[in-house]
Parts: C-alpha cells; sequence; structure tokens
C-alpha cells in the first residue's frame, strides 16, 4: 500500500481519532502513517516515499520539501497554509492544497462574539455578578453598536461572512484588502479603505482576516496601534504573529485602546507569563474560533476528498499554487 503521513502536534491534538482518515485511505489502497513528535531528519525519512503529507503547523521547509520523492500533494487541514514552503513545493510541481471554507461562519461567528462581548464588558460583568455585585458603573465607559465603525483587514472568506452579521447590529463598515477589486466592496455595501493607516484612525473595532504572510507578519505593531481611536477595540481570529503581542500588551496597558479579543497568539501554547493571559482589557480564546461539530466533520471530509482526488489524478480544487499547471508538459 502507499503511504500518507499525517505530521504536526496541532494535527494529533485535533484530531485524536484518525479513524475516519485511515479508513478512507484504505478505501483508495494508501496507508496512514503518523509522525508524531518527529525532528525534521526523522520526518524527511518518513516523506522520502511517501505519496502524500497531511498536516496542521508543522514546518515544511525547503530542505525537507527536497527530499520528498515521490510525493503528490502537500495537504494542511487547515485554513492557514503558512507552515509550508509554498516556492518549494511549487519548484517540484507538488500541489499545496488547504481546507480553507470548512470553519468561515464559525470564525466570523467568533469575531463577533469577541467584539460584542468586550463592547458590553461581558468578561467583566460575570466575575462581578458571581461575587453579587449588582451595579454598572464599574462597567463605564458602554456604547451602543449603531452607527459604530467596524473595519474588517481582509475581505476574504471570512471578511465577507462577518459583514451581514456586523450590519444586523447596525454597524458601518469599512475594509481594506489591496487584493479584492472594487465591485466585491460595491456588492457587500460597504466602503473601501485604500490605506490600513485610514481604517485604523476611523474604525471603533477592528477585526482581522488576512492570512500570515511576510507582508502580513507584524501588520498591527505599535505604529499601527497608536494610530486608533482610545476606545477602539481589535479582534484577531486569523493568525497570531499579525499583531506584534509586545506592543499590543504595552498598548493596553498605556489605555492607548479600550481592548483586545484574541484567538490567535505569536506562540501557541503560550507560556503562563504571556502578558495578554493576565489583563483585565484583553480577553484570550485558546485557538478556538474554527471549531463547531460540524465544522469539526467538515474538515475531515474537505481533506480527504482534496488528498482522493489528486492522487487519483483530477486537479484539486483548493490549491495555493495553482500555476504548477501550467509548468507541467
Amino acid at each position: 500500500m502507499e503511504k500518507v503521513v499525517f505530521t504536526g502536534s496541532r494535527l494529533f491534538m485535533k484530531f485524536p481519532n484518525l479513524e475516519y482518515f485511515e479508513k478512507r485511505l484504505k478505501e483508495i489502497d494508501c496507508e496512514l502513517v503518523e509522525v508524531r513528535d518527529a525532528d525534521d531528519e526523522a520526518l524527511k525519512t518518513q516523506l522520502k516515499n511517501a505519496i502524500a503529507v497531511a498536516l496542521i503547523a508543522r514546518n515544511l521547509n525547503a530542505e525537507i520539501i527536497g527530499a520528498m520523492e515521490r510525493c503528490r500533494i502537500i495537504l494542511t487541514l487547515s485554513v492557514g497554509y503558512d507552515c509550508v514552503d509554498v516556492a518549494a513545493a511549487t519548484a517540484k510541481l507538488i500541489p499545496v492544497c488547504n481546507t480553507p471554507a470548512y470553519c468561515t461562519d464559525e470564525v466570523a461567528n467568533h469575531a463577533i462574539t469577541l467584539l460584542l462581548s468586550l463592547a458590553r464588558k461581558i468578561h467583566l460583568i460575570v466575575p462581578k455578578s458571581r461575587e453579587a455585585v449588582w451595579d454598572y458603573k464599574y462597567t463605564k465607559p458602554i456604547f451602543n453598536f449603531k452607527s459604530k465603525i467596524l473595519g474588517i483587514v481582509g475581505l476574504g472568506r471570512v471578511g465577507r461572512a462577518l459583514v451581514p452579521k456586523a450590519k444586523g447590529f447596525g454597524m458601518k463598515i469599512c475594509a481594506y484588502d489591496p487584493y479584492v477589486e472594487d465591485d466585491i466592496f460595491a456588492l457587500l455595501g460597504i466602503e473601501r479603505k485604500y490605506e490600513l493607516t485610514e481604517l485604523l484612525k476611523e474604525a471603533d473595532y477592528v477585526s482581522i482576516h488576512t492570512p500570515l504572510t511576510p507582508e502580513t507578519y507584524h501588520m498591527i505593531d505599535a505604529a499601527a496601534l497608536a494610530r486608533m481611536k482610545e476606545q477602539a477595540i481589535i479582534i484577531n481570529t486569523a493568525r497570531g504573529p499579525i499583531i506584534d503581542e509586545e506592543a499590543l500588551a504595552d498598548t493596553l496597558d498605556s489605555g492607548k485602546i479600550a481592548a483586545a479579543g484574541i484567538d490567535v497568539l505569536e506562540t501557541e501554547p503560550p507560556g503562563a507569563d504571556n502578558p495578554l493571559l493576565s489583563k483585565q482589557n484583553a480577553l484570550v480564546t485558546p485557538h478556538v474560533a474554527w471549531y463547531s461539530e460540524e465544522a469539526f466533520e467538515a474538515d475531515m471530509v474537505d481533506g480527504m476528498d482534496e488528498l482522493e482526488r489528486v492522487l487519483q489524478g483530477k486537479r484539486p480544487r483548493f490549491i495555493v499554487n495553482p500555476e504548477i499547471f501550467g509548468r507541467r508538459k
């Protein structure tokens, strides 16, 4: 049987039971091989003759990809694929695929939940209520959502899914995404900001929905945070390193912005000394925005459908380096 490698600590955390994957692979005469806690050399050995690899957040650098002699697909069972050296895979004509659609609504729901919770200060109210503190003065100030401006950074699937949810609360919406055409903004009925600085200056709430790339790494740094309103709230359900955490912690301490809702961190899991975990004006969740029972199942199904398509010689549906097909003879 042909070998398909599954690797990455987050993959095994997300899917402690691989029975579904094993069953689907057996149907196409493939064997699932688990590679846990392996260094790069051990992983290279396992991947040498594998025809596919599935992973979440496991670094696949050019050296590891270069050792793959038979690989026909690299699949991330996640929306993000920044752990893979796509250029190295492209040079070897290996398709890199992800599962970008399985949790769109869940992540948009989580983003709006963090925003609403922070704006209404639910994270402060619940502990006080448990102590029978029956007052509102410690919550001041709280503002209505109507006519407040939500700035969306990154207008992909999740950013677009957030639009009707925010409109339902009466928010005005603007967005920044230099890679999306004007007609998408028009169809969504939202204002386009051509510069990130414009959005940060005007928005009452900022929600991050970009992929992690060299361009977006620490996109929200100290200078960016300094441009935001004093009562602004920032939400990140995308990728941790898009925000400079040290700068965010300093900004929250200084009171230059009101609060932050964070589902993703630069290092996961975080150390107990991560300053964001203990701040009263930060609401941190443990990278759970993707999760619902429906999304859990959809990720498995979408991932295996993609593996099966490619291994049966069909073109993948969700490929991040489609240019490889133009280079094949």
